[in-house]
């Protein structure tokens, strides 16, 4: 019924993909932005070269050859270019403290990136709880500067953990493929298991931090009760939660993949700020079932426990304890 429930507050809450949709644009052109910024000047440090020169020279003479059909300097031309990228290899081992100092800062844009979206599911889990409980129709504007200190300390915790479990995840992926399967001469396969891992370690963060926001918002816990809370994983249905997280994200995946090939990206507009609300009204259903509270799934309907207390004799014979 989790994923009846999940889908019926994801509906009802649809509205909430454009808000988080124009949020996510913002944060999206701050990454832009600050990834230029690092970027463009290590790139022109390396194009203003005379080895760049050199390769940019050679490519587009061989490529010139090739385009014409002219193959009485081809052996020279592929000579020239090999050269030419030898060099240029040197150059990059020579300027190795740059390539290192440029991916240094990408990363903190990234850790800066997961912080702003961490902020937007605050805000984002607050909409989908006053929805929940209330069937209100919160601001997001308003609930952002609401919550903005509440959301600024959940988002300062969870973004260094996201991205140190991201890292640990891409560095094993990495060994698996490339060391533990190096062997294997199809790219297909890699590709395949690299998905497969990827879609693994997404549920099991995914599962590992399903109750953390809904503890936080609805439950009132600070970010250590709801941290101890959400990886405490006795009596919550564990696998399957699992089973679902592995679902979700395949089937997320596929429709965004989609989107991306079959709109040329221009359904990722609508399918990643909706993937992620998605997401979120799973979180809260969970979170609601398992401690077996009543909530809205839309404008006429409440599901939860009948009664969170069994009837006694007095309101048996009486009827107080009729709905």
């Amino acid at each position: 019924m989790e994923f009846k429930h999940s889908f019926n507050v994801f509906v009802d809450n649809f509205s909430t993909t454009y808000k988080l949709l124009l949020y996510k644009l913002i944060v999206i052109a701050i990454t832009v932005g600050l990834s230029c910024a690092v970027v463009i000047p290590t790139i022109n440090n390396f194009l203003n070269t005379t080895q760049y020169e050199q390769l940019s020279t050679a490519f587009s003479e061989l490529w010139s050859d090739l385009i014409a059909l002219n193959t009485e300097n081809l052996r020279e031309k592929m000579v020239a270019l090999r050269q030419a990228l030898s060099s240029f290899r040197h150059l990059l081992s020579d300027k190795s403290w740059l390539v290192a100092v440029a991916a240094a800062c990408l990363a903190v844009v990234y850790l800066i990136n997961r912080f702003l979206v961490g902020i937007g599911n605050y805000v984002t889990g607050a909409l989908l709880n006053d929805r929940m409980v209330m069937h209100a129709n919160s601001p997001f504007t308003f609930t952002l500067f609401k919550n903005w200190k509440k959301a600024l300390l959940y988002s300062s915790i969870y973004a260094p953990l996201a991205f140190a479990y991201d890292f640990i995840c891409l560095v094993i992926i990495w060994a698996i493929i490339s060391v533990g399967l190096g062997f294997v001469p199809i790219a297909l396969v890699k590709i395949f298991l690299i998905a497969v891992f990827f879609i693994l370690f997404s549920a099991i963060k995914f599962m590992f931090t399903v109750d953390w926001l809904p503890a936080l918002i609805h439950g009132k816990m600070n970010n250590r009760k709801a941290i101890v809370y959400t990886f405490s994983r006795s009596g919550k249905r564990t696998s399957s939660v699992l089973s679902h997280a592995l679902v979700f994200k395949t089937l997320l995946i596929a429709l965004n993949v989609a989107a991306l090939f079959f709109t040329f990206g221009a359904g990722l507009l609508l399918t990643l700020p909706a993937s992620a609300l998605l997401e979120l009204s799973y979180c809260f259903v969970h979170y609601f079932d398992n401690n077996r509270l009543k909530y809205f799934v839309d404008e006429y309907t409440i599901v939860g426990p009948q009664k969170e207390a069994p009837v006694s004799i007095k309101e048996f014979f009486t009827g107080d304890g009729e709905d």
